[in-house]
């Protein structure tokens, strides 16, 4: 089988961080799979909610994280799409923004965005989706109710999930987003595209602390901050010296304004970049918050399934 053959060869493996992400390659031909794959094992919680609802309804599939080079993107989806048991799921850190190319179709909010984290199989086809954006932003006015409207928004970084960010932020009449990263071109790019709904720039990150100084919210999209790289924040460049890099973080971070929130992505509880600004008196907001609430949407997506959102939500809460 097709899926075998992507293990066997080496081209992924499963992840061993994310809780109840276990797979067993033999039974794959009696359940169904949802693939999530990432570029390096870190605690993600999307298979752990997907196989607690699957397991309160006895459903017979399988949610698993897997471990890949996104360089062999088209190698893996090409036998995934082979395979009639793989059944779509999504695409993670590392994927999101290189997996488009690779499915048959995009749903227009993928489109618009030109980021996949959901993929359903429909009618033989892989659709991509996005929930990302949207995710993060009920999650942070749950949290932070009107905080963005009005508000500079600084967005550091400028990988897959940074542009549905910014996208769904510009929908909320912010100020003015910003998009800090280290290859200036992939922040203007993501400012282009959501400049017909906010004024928005691309900078690099040698601007960061400036660009802090009047910012009202603040969020993380790098990797900055959890594993592998807990010695950095997002605060300020990775330039592989972290005792500098972190003095320049402290600096940058001494300006932001007090009252400003500091959100970040990484499903981690307590980021290098979310331990900083709290210290610094900030209130904050985890990356855990987005993570519950793409996931109902996505699964439903994924699956399917029609069960009552309520009922799915409180499902994938206890999960993790």
């Amino acid at each position: 089988m097709p899926i075998q053959t992507l293990f066997a060869d080496g081209l992924i493996e499963v992840a061993a961080q994310p809780k109840n992400n276990a797979l067993d390659l033999d039974s794959i031909g009696d359940v169904k799979v949802l693939f999530f794959p990432i570029d390096h094992d870190y605690p993600g919680g999307s298979a752990a909610m997907h196989n607690a609802v699957f397991e309160r309804y006895d459903l017979p599939y399988r949610s698993c994280f897997i471990v890949g080079d996104p360089e062999n993107v088209g190698a893996i989806f090409k036998e995934l799409k082979d395979d009639p048991n793989y059944m779509g799921g999504g695409a993670g850190s590392g994927f999101k923004d290189k997996v488009a190319p690779h499915l048959d179709g995009l749903d227009q909010s993928a489109e618009a965005i030109g980021s996949v984290n959901v993929i359903a199989r429909e009618d033989g086809k892989l659709i991509g989706y996005n929930t990302d954006g949207i995710g993060f932003v009920n999650g942070l006015l749950e949290e932070y109710p009107d905080c963005i409207a009005g508000q500079k928004v600084v967005i550091l970084g400028a990988g897959g999930t940074a542009l549905p960010i910014a996208y769904e932020m510009a929908q909320k009449n912010p100020a003015e987003v910003v998009i800090c990263n280290r290859t200036v071109s992939k922040a203007e790019k993501i400012a282009e595209l959501i400049s017909p709904f906010v004024s928005a720039r691309g900078v690099g990150e040698d601007t960061i602390g400036d660009e802090l100084a009047n910012a009202g919210v603040v969020v993380n999209t790098s990797n900055k901050g959890a594993q592998p790289n807990e010695a950095y924040s997002a605060f300020a460049g990775m330039t592989g010296d972290p005792e500098g890099d972190m003095k320049n973080s402290v600096a940058n971070l001494g300006r932001l304004p007090g009252d400003a929130i500091v959100a970040d992505i990484l499903l981690e509880p307590d980021t290098t970049t979310l331990s900083m600004a709290r210290d610094h008196g900030n209130r904050t907001h985890s990356g855990q918050h987005m993570n519950l609430h793409q996931a109902v949407p996505a699964f439903k997506i994924m699956t399917k399934l029609e069960k009552p959102s309520d009922e799915l939500a409180t499902t994938m809460r206890d999960a993790i």
